[in-house]
């Protein structure tokens, strides 16, 4: 497996909005190596105003899973907190223009997707992203590489 480089993150995403895929987010929060790093260094370009995010409401939902999972509800309703309250981001609920936009974009191959990922990724044409940052195999698939980036090159 072969990460990208932290320049190509920085080149990737600086003045951009992009879409945070769950996995980063879980990457970050759980520290989960080789993509810790990159993930963090994501945050704090979005954190420092180099780069603008929206989080899927459903992906806020998702990484608060870990810690429920776990039994460990204050953690959860933290992870939620820092993620709804994160600067330069924005959380994007399902709304009726969510679900409108499903099916709509000629750029993603739809079928490919499972419900959930549909949902995340519309939520970020909602916001007409420039990138979506993911390393889910769903997205790899179905996303045109000028619209996905993926932490690996697998």
């Amino acid at each position: 497996m072969k990460l990208v480089t932290a320049s190509a993150l920085k080149k990737a995403v600086s003045g951009k909005r992009v879409l945070v895929d769950t996995n980063v987010i879980i990457y970050l929060t759980d520290n989960i190596e080789p993509y810790a790093g990159l993930s963090r260094l994501l945050f704090e370009m979005v954190e420092a105003g180099d780069a603008f995010a929206v989080i899927s409401i459903v992906t806020v939902a998702e990484v608060m899973q870990g810690p429920l999972k776990k039994g460990n509800m204050k953690t959860a309703i933290a992870v939620k907190e820092y993620l709804l309250n994160f600067p330069n981001t924005i959380c994007q609920e399902i709304t009726r223009d969510v679900v409108d936009r499903v099916g709509n974009d000629q750029r993603v191959s739809w079928p490919r997707l499972r419900t959930i990922d549909s949902l995340i990724i519309a939520c970020g044409l909602a916001h007409d992203v420039d990138r979506i940052v993911s390393n889910d195999g769903h997205f790899k698939k179905a996303l045109p590489s000028k619209l996905i980036l993926a932490l690996d090159k697998t």
